[in-house]
């Protein structure tokens, strides 16, 4: 009996071991089927970061094999910058781009110091589009900004600060010597404008490309509700073209009346597509299956930032060409119907 006893414990023993080998080998072979990105968006606070959180959240929940982790960076011009710096990472990074700062890189113009070579379109996630206001009820256009401290983005974002003193300087021909600029961030800038050490801040919000519904952005939102009475300044649409023609890429478009009761009537102004875009060395299949992820997922993101509900199938595209998206999203669109 004590023999048969020991007999079973130890079949009993081995069972349990290779219970133990099966399981571990079978959790080897699921983490091994997870790919682990990276997403680097903009900074703290902006609508970008807001949307890279919520893309790093779905992920999380989704079962497709990737693993989207994201956090802040200072800007777009930076994430360029940085997978230049550091090869490695293009084939394992998302950064937070756009068309704007995809062409002055590519061009190799002021923020770059050289040509960078471009990334490629996962999903447009916005439309940007921003404009300056202002407390001072002898401010009423663009003009009247000479001699005056003009507070807007940090130097390295493109849509709160390249663009919009783009169209000061080539559009207005308005010079350093004529507009004091102060590059402090997009909350920092509203927060100057109250306390009265600027006269006139970037402001803005997002526009759906399809349906033109526009959201404020979190700053602007929380600016505007301070209870002031601010004037936003009209960029003109043949300033904003001479910007463009100048060499830095947006898009004419108009800005809704009503989008806040202080926005009493429509405003010639800029867009600037925001997106998800990658190395070209970026994986086919990892970029079709985050590309689908999006698709498929789409309406949640209006649960994490009210600016996810301007989100659409064809918004995720809209002012691309086919060659400038990444093979594995191209895929994904076309199987989508989206793209031909």
């Amino acid at each position: 009996m004590k023999t048969a006893s020991n007999s079973i414990k130890r079949s009993l023993a081995i069972g349990a071991i290779a219970l133990a080998a099966a399981s571990l080998s079978q959790g080897n072979a699921l983490s091994q089927e997870t790919t682990q990105i990276n997403l680097i968006s903009a900074p703290f606070g902006t609508g970008s970061y807001v949307m890279g959180s919520a893309l790093e959240e779905i992920s999380k929940k989704s079962d497709i094999g990737v693993t989207i982790t994201h956090s802040e960076s200072p800007g777009f011009v930076f994430n360029i910058k940085k997978l230049d710096n550091e090869p490695e990472l293009k084939t394992n990074t998302i950064v937070g781009s756009g068309g704007g700062v995809q062409g002055l890189a590519k061009a190799g113009v002021e923020p770059f110091d050289k040509k960078y070579p471009g990334f490629k379109l996962i999903a447009n996630y916005n439309l940007n589009s921003s404009w300056l206001a202002t407390l001072d009820k002898n401010i009423k256009t663009i003009e009247d900004l000479k001699g005056k401290k003009v507070a807007v983005g940090r130097r390295a974002q493109i849509n709160w600060a390249i663009q919009p003193v783009a169209i000061l300087r080539d559009g207005w021909g308005l010079s350093d010597k004529d507009v004091n600029i102060q590059y402090v961030g997009t909350k920092e800038s509203v927060d100057a404008l109250l306390d009265g050490t600027a006269d006139a801040a970037i402001v803005g919000g997002y526009i759906d490309p399809v349906s033109d519904r526009m959201m404020l952005s979190p700053q602007t939102i929380e600016f505007l509700a301070s209870g002031r009475n601010p004037h936003h300044l009209d960029w003109g649409a043949d300033m904003v073209t001479k910007a463009r023609e100048a060499g830095v890429s947006m898009a004419n478009v108009t800005i809704p009346a009503g989008v806040d009761p202080t926005i009493t009537e429509p405003m010639a102004g800029f867009a600037d597509s925001v997106a998800w875009m990658v190395a070209p060395e970026f994986p086919e299949e990892v970029a079709y299956k985050v590309t689908k992820l999006i698709l498929d997922n789409i309406e949640q993101f209006g649960e994490y930032q009210a600016t996810g509900k301007l989100m659409s199938p064809k918004g995720m595209i809209y002012g691309w060409d086919p060659e400038d998206i990444h093979p594995g999203a191209l895929r994904a669109y076309r199987e989508a119907g989206l793209i031909d």
